[in-house]
Order: C-alpha cells, then sequence, then structure tokens
C-alpha cells in the first residue's frame, strides 16, 4: 500500500471540489510527503496510503457534509487512463462489470468492491478499506466518496439517465458526512452493507458509447505486437518488460508496478535492465513508437484515442512525442500510408 502504484487522479478531483467550494487546501497534504506541483504530471505516482492519508486530512476539518459525495462524482471514466478506455469499449454492462471487477485494482481503490448479480436487484456491494483506523467521520466520508464514483462513472458509461433506484448505507442517518437525496430513488441508513442497485434493464442493454470494434483492433494489435516481441532476439528480461506492457496495455505503469508483474522488485529489474544496456523508461518509449506506428498504419483510430491507448495525458503530448519518433505529426505519418 505504501508503493506508489497510482495517479493522482483522486487528489485531483478532491482539489477541484475544494477549490469550487473556495476552500484552501494547503494544510491537506501535511505529512504525506506528495509533491503537490507534480501531481498533474502523468508520470507522477502516489501510494493508497498518502491518497488515503490526504482524505482523511480533508474529513477531520468537516468543511461540507456533501464534500465527500461531490469529489467522487468529480471522477470520471476519462480519469482512469486506460482501464477508463476499456471500460468505455465495453458494448454490455456485464461486460464493463467483469473488467471492473478484474481490474479494479488498478484505480487506486479505496473501497472494496463486488458485483451481486441478483435477477431482481443487482448491484454493487462495497466496503471502504481499512488502512487505518477510522473514525465514523472517515467511515461515512470514504463510503459517500465511493457512492460519487459510482454515479458518476454510470453515468459516464451508461448515459445521463442512469439512477440508482437503491442506496443502502451501513453508517446512521445523522453521521456528519451525508448523501444528497438525489443521490437514488431510495436511500437507506444502518443497513446491513452498503450497497449501490443498479435496474435490472440496464443489465444487457446495449451501452451508448461502447465501441467493440475499437477495442478488438486495439486487443488484436496489441496479439500481434506481442507475438513480435517474444520473437524478437533481445535480453530476456526487456523482452519480459515489453511483453507486460503491452498485454495490461498500462503504459502509465511504473516500473514498480510492472516489476511486480514479472516477478522481480524494482531494484533487481533495474540491474537487469542494466546489463542489457537499457533502461525501463526507453523501453516504454520505443514500445509506445512501436505502438504508434501501428495503430495509424492499420486501426481507424483517432490522434486522441491513441494517445489515450498509449497512456498520454492529451493529444497534444503524444504528438510532441510522435514528432520527436518520427520527425512527423501523426496526421502527415498516416497520409502517407
Amino acid at each position: 500500500m505504501k508503493e506508489r502504484h497510482y495517479t493522482a487522479a483522486k487528489l485531483n478531483a478532491a482539489l477541484r471540489v475544494l477549490d469550487r467550494y473556495q476552500i484552501q487546501s494547503d494544510g491537506v497534504f501535511e505529512r504525506t510527503d506528495i509533491d503537490r506541483t507534480r501531481l498533474k504530471e502523468t508520470e507522477y505516482r502516489v501510494s493508497l496510503h498518502q491518497i488515503i492519508d490526504v482524505l482523511n486530512n480533508i474529513a477531520q476539518q468537516r468543511w461540507h457534509p456533501e464534500l465527500p459525495y461531490d469529489i467522487g462524482r468529480n471522477l470520471h471514466i476519462s480519469d482512469y487512463g486506460l482501464y477508463g478506455y476499456a471500460v468505455l469499449s465495453s458494448t454490455r454492462y456485464r461486460d464493463t462489470v467483469d473488467f471492473a471487477q478484474r481490474f479494479h485494482y488498478l484505480a487506486a481503490p479505496t473501497a472494496e468492491m463486488s458485483f451481486d448479480f441478483d435477477k431482481d436487484n443487482p448491484g454493487w456491494e462495497f466496503e471502504p478499506v481499512s488502512v487505518i483506523e477510522q473514525s465514523p467521520d472517515f467511515y461515512s466520508f470514504l463510503t459517500n466518496l465511493q457512492a460519487g464514483i459510482f454515479a458518476s462513472l454510470h453515468q459516464d458509461v451508461i448515459g445521463q439517465d442512469f439512477q440508482c433506484n437503491l442506496l443502502e448505507l451501513r453508517y446512521p442517518r445523522d453521521s456528519y458526512y451525508t448523501i444528497p437525496a438525489h443521490a437514488a430513488d431510495v436511500i437507506k441508513f444502518s443497513a446491513e452493507k452498503n450497497r449501490y442497485s443498479v435496474p435490472p434493464k440496464w443489465m444487457d442493454q446495449r451501452l451508448e458509447l461502447g465501441n467493440r470494434m475499437t477495442f478488438q483492433q486495439i486487443v488484436q494489435i496489441c496479439e500481434q505486437e506481442l507475438s513480435e516481441l517474444l520473437s524478437r532476439d533481445e535480453g530476456r528480461v526487456s523482452g519480459e518488460v515489453r511483453k507486460a506492457l503491452v498485454q495490461s496495455l498500462s503504459f502509465g505503469a511504473n516500473m514498480e508496478l510492472i516489476s511486480r508483474q514479472i516477478g522481480l522488485t524494482s531494484r533487481t529489474l533495474r540491474r537487469h535492465l542494466k546489463r542489457e544496456n537499457t533502461t525501463f523508461s526507453d523501453i516504454v518509449d520505443s514500445t509506445r513508437s512501436e505502438l504508434a506506428l501501428r495503430y495509424l498504419r492499420d486501426a481507424e483510430l483517432s490522434t486522441q484515442e491513441i494517445a489515450y491507448v498509449l497512456g498520454f495525458s492529451d493529444s497534444a503530448s503524444f504528438v510532441r512525442a510522435f514528432r520527436r519518433w518520427t520527425g512527423k505529426t501523426p496526421k502527415h505519418y498516416r497520409v502517407g500510408f
């Protein structure tokens, strides 16, 4: 939990909401060892423990009872990088559920969650993570944060017509941090478990933003790239790093996360790569470059979509990197084919 694997998306959402409430946020990073000046950088990583510490600092201030729900509502699918892109490519909600349960750990989880496929009342059961001794305030803070996240992501994926039909919360109605009445058709407090119900009609309905063809193109190209990587005459560990990057489509991942995926410590990985006359950043850069060329040649993806898939913060960053790789813009490169 103290390893820095995660983007600062949740922290940036919190800062946006605090700014909207005109709240001075300088003190919320005390004793967290977070470099606030780098929070907007795509490559900057924080630990789950640091995220929890910042949220706890905010919770202790009791600035506003609906603050955590608003923070959750300010997190969108675009904040989750490639994980979010894959979710958007799902064409059925069931596919979204399967993917989210498998890869939830990639999204800096502040709550454990699982999906109950009850025919009459499907929904997400969730419980805030227990990384520190939780006060009642902080428990309800994290619970409402997750409820807000559910609301925002469901509307991003399913559409703005989505509305939770039943929200069950373990904390009592008189808790300081509470939920707005519009969060669900029915809200129950002091429930046996936290549960965010999903109207059954959505389970098999086609998602309006889903694009299975786009997702299949990405997967197919990555499989081709993976096959070529495995046949290359290169250092064994370098190949394993490339394989992990391509398989997981996690170009925003740092070396600690990738090293864990291939069964090494980051120190051992760094030592092996040095022997093979390369670095982790060099491998990420060259793999991104190769995939970018392949996407532009073989896939009907926009520059913005390719930037998203390859883990860039925006299309402008991707264009600058592509110009560095090839001396051309993506548009000019594609025109040549």
